[in-house]
């Protein structure tokens, strides 16, 4: 697909940014999909001919068609890589209605407005690509990500559906499935803890709540390198058979097989190891 034009969502930081990089490295016209003027400003400063900020916000149907308008008039789009998200973390118990839509309206139904807005470019390519960046916790819960890891399974059933109803006419449809990645996103998540400390009913989470955080301060550390997972966005862009999921790295790939061998109740007691006090 050398000299494709893709459009990356949440081209900011950590996954996003190393997808945008590596692809207009190699070739391809990149749209680097950010929310705000300083990110954009910050990929221009890279200086890359073939790399091209767009601001929008996945929240606002508006905001994607001008965007993809502005695609449309200046040369066409041959895929869509869907990797903006949030973490919404915490016990389910503690969060709020409004938090959880947020996780939602993000994670899902933004990947969903922006994959139904880019269809009518897509259809004019010759092969073209839909990518939703998931991720392991789409196939596998834990305490305290209920929120996030809902997204991750709602996200497994869109691609899906998506694959299937667009199979006839040649829009492939792939799913990209990270473990723990260091990005900005586990200090977002830690921040989020911190502020349900003070909420009422936060007492008797207490000392996991502390677990937690050290939880997710280790994802960070020891999370894997973003470029691993643009690195398989771009083989999965290259391919001229693209397959439906693609688990990246030895974690997601053994922690995908192996909950299908082992009853829930091991599956249970191996989630809650590190959270004890």
């Amino acid at each position: 697909m050398s000299g494709g034009t893709v459009l990356v969502t949440g081209a900011s930081t950590g996954i996003g940014r190393a997808t945008v990089s590596r692809l207009a490295a190699n070739g391809r016209r990149v749209w680097a999909g950010v929310r705000n003027p300083d990110d954009a400003a910050e990929l221009r400063a890279l200086g890359s001919p073939e790399l091209e900020p767009v601001e929008f916000e996945l929240s606002s149907g508006d905001s994607i068609a001008v965007a993809l308008e502005r695609i449309g008039t200046e040369g066409g789009l041959d895929a869509v890589v869907n990797n903006a998200g949030i973490g919404v973390a915490g016990p389910l118990e503690l969060l709020t209605d409004d938090e959880l839509r947020e996780q939602l309206e993000v994670n899902v139904v933004g990947q969903l407005a922006m994959a139904r807005a880019a269809l009518p470019l897509l259809r004019r390519s010759e092969r073209p690509r839909l990518v939703f960046v998931g991720s392991v916790g789409g196939r596998l819960a834990f305490p305290f990500a209920g929120a996030y890891t809902a997204s991750k399974h709602a996200i497994e059933a869109v691609a899906d559906a998506l694959r299937n109803e667009l199979a006839e006419e040649g829009i492939r449809v792939s799913l990209v499935e990270p473990a723990s990645i260091s990005t900005p996103i586990w200090d977002k998540a830690r921040q989020r803890i911190a502020e349900l400390r003070g909420r009422p009913g936060a007492e008797v989470y207490a000392a996991r709540l502390d677990a937690f955080d050290g939880v997710l301060a280790g994802q960070d550390e020891q999370g894997g390198d973003p470029d691993e997972v643009a690195e398989v966005i771009e083989r999965v862009l290259d391919s001229s058979s693209p397959g439906a999921r693609y688990p990246v790295g030895v974690v997601a790939q053994v922690a995908t097989r192996v909950r299908t061998l082992i009853p829930d109740r091991l599956f249970d007691a191996l989630a809650r190891r590190p959270l004890r006090p």
